[in-house]
C-alpha cells in the first residue's frame, strides 16, 4: 500500500472512531442514529468491527495459568480443646498458598497432607 493510501486509510479509522464514539454519547440506538446522521448501519457495522479488531489485536498476548493439582487430602475430626489465643503448632507458607495446622491434629492428617504437598512440590 502506497503512503497516500496509507495516510488515507489511518485518516478515515480516526474519523469512524469518532463517528462510533459520538454515537455511543448520544444515547440513541445504531439505528436511530443512523437515521438521524444520514449513515447506513452496515457501513456503521463494518467499521466498528475493523476498529474493534485493531483494538485486540493490539492488546498484549494473554498469558495461559497453568492449572495447579490438587491432591485429595482426607479430614479426620479430632475433637478441639478451646484454649484461648491458641497458637498453631505448624505453618507452612508457600508462594500460593498457607497452611496452619493446630496442635492436636490427628497425625494421620497431617501425614496425607505433607504428602499431597510433597507431590505438588
Amino acid at each position: 500500500m502506497d503512503i497516500v493510501t496509507n495516510t488515507k486509510m489511518r485518516f478515515r479509522k480516526e474519523q469512524w472512531k469518532q463517528i462510533i464514539l459520538d454515537r455511543e454519547a448520544s444515547g440513541l440506538s445504531v439505528a436511530a442514529w443512523c437515521k438521524q446522521n444520514g449513515v447506513v448501519q452496515s457501513t456503521y457495522f463494518k467499521w466498528l468491527h475493523r476498529i474493534r479488531l485493531e483494538a485486540c489485536q493490539s492488546l498484549p498476548e494473554i498469558q495461559t495459568v497453568t492449572p495447579v493439582p490438587f491432591v485429595k487430602v482426607e479430614s479426620h475430626e479430632v475433637p478441639q480443646i478451646s484454649a484461648p489465643q491458641q497458637r498453631p503448632a505448624i505453618q507452612i507458607h508457600l508462594r500460593n498458598a498457607d497452611i496452619t495446622i493446630p496442635d492436636g491434629t490427628n497425625p494421620r492428617t497431617i501425614r496425607a497432607t505433607l504428602l499431597a504437598l510433597k507431590e505438588l512440590c
